[in-house]
């Protein structure tokens, strides 16, 4: 999967080689030393606070602009020693993190002495590290690499620097193999031998956690007849001869294909007996995928880049402006890369044909007719960009669960129920749900989505108002308050009739609104059927409940005192449970409230096709939530209709 990110990624390492080192790469929490070989350590003591820097657990990018180069100086060499990963270092005791001998790298106990049970001496790790330096075993490890056990040809195998004479990777070879190498190899071993006690006594002193690092640096010294080699050629050369013959994820798979070097991809891709899938079956070869050396080298460089962007979100990286200096009006797809910060694992990874930008304008329809405090009917306005229809979804439905920026709500736990605010079937909810989410907010396909969201955002507003207390009540309700489940609700019908904007015909949207004007004209006509279809039916059904339940003298009026009516499956049931509400509270309905005994009568009156689901279930709810007629004069009688509260009006 990383292979695609290879070619965008080659874009951005053109234009600048050595940005990805430069800016990306973060050393780790420790103490940076930088020493002279042509120098004891106590005369090196005088410039000590010019050549050590601190990197404390908590830092971040605090440098200050005094110590500026020397924390570049140190970011450089620190990528170039660094191991590619613990199971490849060159230390078989893992004492030492290095990957060269200009440079060490140990944790601070072991390097003090202070691990206990420690098998071996910090002198025994440093002699035990130097000689897997030595260029004998560094050949040998670059002849594994063009070891081809699959060709089946027999014959002598080349040398590394006959394979690689026409590479750029000769120069290293040369290198390794250099009087000048081997004696600042021997330089190194004699300096240890003779400043390690002093210098080990002299940082056990300083307040550092993790890491000691220390760098030799040859620039100091005058450069002779027998080498122009500087410090940093030093270091890449250093790095070129651990890093190729590791590169790959085992040289066991390593092919020559017309005199090439093919192999494993030594990142995000293993080949174990954990992963026997993997492999091919049926092919000569078993890797599934195969890469040249240069590709596998740039997959290590990509790979790095982006795990040192930030962890835990959906990184969107475009397939050319993400990664150039130029700007192109081109349609592009972007990669969607989640990276587990922990294991530095990448999770996720997505080639999506579609631009980074996504754009969205849902108008927010009142379509219950619900009004303000004031008593105007309310304006929702518009939802006009991603990130404000994310916060809306999550509000409304999941009580912030999905208001996760960067995509985390995909990868992150399942949210736990929470009495009175999160159940456990909307946890459910959430999990069967987030990846449609995700596509659309994050990729902008609404194909996913599209017949998921009203069937599960119905569920989730039901589930509120049975068991979810609304975030601004305070103590016990006096009233039956809906409202926050209306605002819901005429979000939800107006995100679907935008989803379902080029499908054709009537949206759940305009059949409500059409129930809600017929309906509202018949109650001014006497004489007339209310109930003329299953709509009518079952939202003047969802008006009467909650005019009935909202006249309880309970001392606080929550949303499961209308789970009678969502219980009944059958439109006999439903009607059975209104007469009993209707005995219950009758006292409380005045005798000429002529708009609620024509729409009860109505109600028992008309027999429906549909029973109490799907889109006649919505219906119901809709009546529920909508603007309540029977609490309105007609201005005929003063004696009808009474408040929320059961108080006239």
């Amino acid at each position: 999967m990383l292979i695609d990110l290879v070619e965008s990624y080659k874009l951005r390492n053109d234009n600048s080689p050595e940005e990805m080192i430069q800016v990306n790469h973060r050393p780790k929490a420790g103490i940076y030393i930088r020493l002279r070989l042509d120098q004891s350590w106590n005369e090196q003591l005088i410039n000590f606070d010019q050549n050590h820097y601190i990197i404390h657990p908590k830092d971040k990018d605090d440098i200050t602009p005094t110590s500026i180069e020397l924390y570049r100086w140190f970011q450089v060499q620190d990528y170039y020693s660094s191991l590619i990963t613990m199971n490849k270092a060159v230390d078989g005791g893992k004492q030492i993190h290095s990957n060269n001998p200009f440079a060490l790298f140990s944790k601070s106990e072991v390097f003090l002495g202070e691990k206990k049970d420690s098998k071996s001496s910090m002198q025994e790790n440093i002699t035990r590290f130097l000689t897997q330096t030595e260029p004998e075993i560094v050949i040998q490890k670059w002849s594994e690499l063009i070891n081809d056990k699959r060709s089946g040809k027999k014959g002598t195998s080349p040398t590394p620097e006959e394979f690689f004479a026409k590479s750029e990777y000769l120069p290293a070879l040369q290198y390794l193999t250099s009087e000048y190498r081997k004696n600042q190899l021997s330089n190194i071993s004699d300096w240890f031998q003779h400043n390690l006690y002093d210098l080990t006594e002299y940082i056990r002193k300083l307040q550092f956690k993790n890491y000691v690092k220390l760098f030799f640096t040859l620039d100091t010294s005058p450069i002779t007849s027998e080498s122009q080699f500087t410090t940093q050629q030093i270091f890449y050369y250093e790095y070129l001869l651990y890093t190729i013959p590791k590169v790959y994820n085992s040289n066991d798979y390593n092919q020559l294909v017309n005199g090439e070097m093919t192999g494993l991809p030594g990142f995000n891709m293993s080949m174990n007996s954990k992963k026997p899938y993997l492999e091919h079956k049926s092919m000569g070869v078993v890797a599934p995928v195969r890469v040249s050396l240069n590709e596998a080298m740039q997959l290590k460089q990509a790979s790095e880049w982006l795990l040192s962007q930030e962890k835990y979100v959906t990184n969107k990286f475009s397939y050319e402006t993400s990664f150039s200096y130029t700007n192109t009006n081109a349609p592009e797809g972007v990669y969607h890369v989640y990276v587990e910060g922990k294991e530095n694992e990448v999770i996720s990874f997505e080639n999506v044909p579609f631009p980074k930008g996504i754009t969205v304008n849902i108008p927010i329809r009142n379509v219950l007719g619900i009004q303000d405090n004031e008593g105007f009917i309310k304006d929702y306005g518009s939802i006009d960009n991603v990130d404000k229809l994310q916060k809306e979804i999550s509000s409304r439905f999941f009580r912030g669960r999905l208001n996760q920026d960067q995509g985390r709500f995909l990868h992150s736990d399942e949210p736990k129920p929470r009495a009175k605010d999160f159940t456990a079937l909307m946890a459910t909810l959430f999990m069967q749900s987030r990846q449609a989410f995700h596509d659309w907010l994050y990729k902008g396909t609404e194909t996913t989505i599209r017949p998921l969201f009203a069937k599960v955002t119905l569920r989730l507003v039901e589930e509120q108002m049975m068991y979810v207390e609304p975030a601004s009540s305070k103590g016990k309700q006096r009233t039956l308050e809906l409202r926050w489940l209306a605002d819901a609700m005429n979000t939800r019908l107006s995100i679907d009739a935008y989803l379902k904007r080029n499908e054709g015909g009537k949206t759940m949207a305009d059949r409500i609104t059409s129930v809600r004007n017929s309906l509202k004209e018949k109650l001014l006509i006497k004489d007339i059927n209310l109930c003329s279809n299953d709509d009518e039916f079952y939202f003047l059904a969802g008006q009467l409940a909650y005019y009935l339940k909202s006249q309880s003298e309970t001392q606080n009026k929550t949303g499961d005192l209308l789970g009678p009516f969502l219980i009944a499956k059958r439109s006999e049931q439903l009607k059975k449970r209104l007469d009993e509400a209707y005995i219950q509270h009758m006292h409380k309905v005045l005798l000429y409230n002529f708009k609620f005994n024509r729409a009860f009568a109505s109600i028992f009156g008309y027999q429906p096709e549909q029973e109490v689901e799907g889109e006649a279930r919505e219906m119901f709810i809709a009546g529920l939530f909508a603007d309540n007629w029977f609490y309105e004069k007609d201005g005929t009688n003063s004696n009808e209709g009474m408040n929320e509260n059961g108080e006239e009006n």
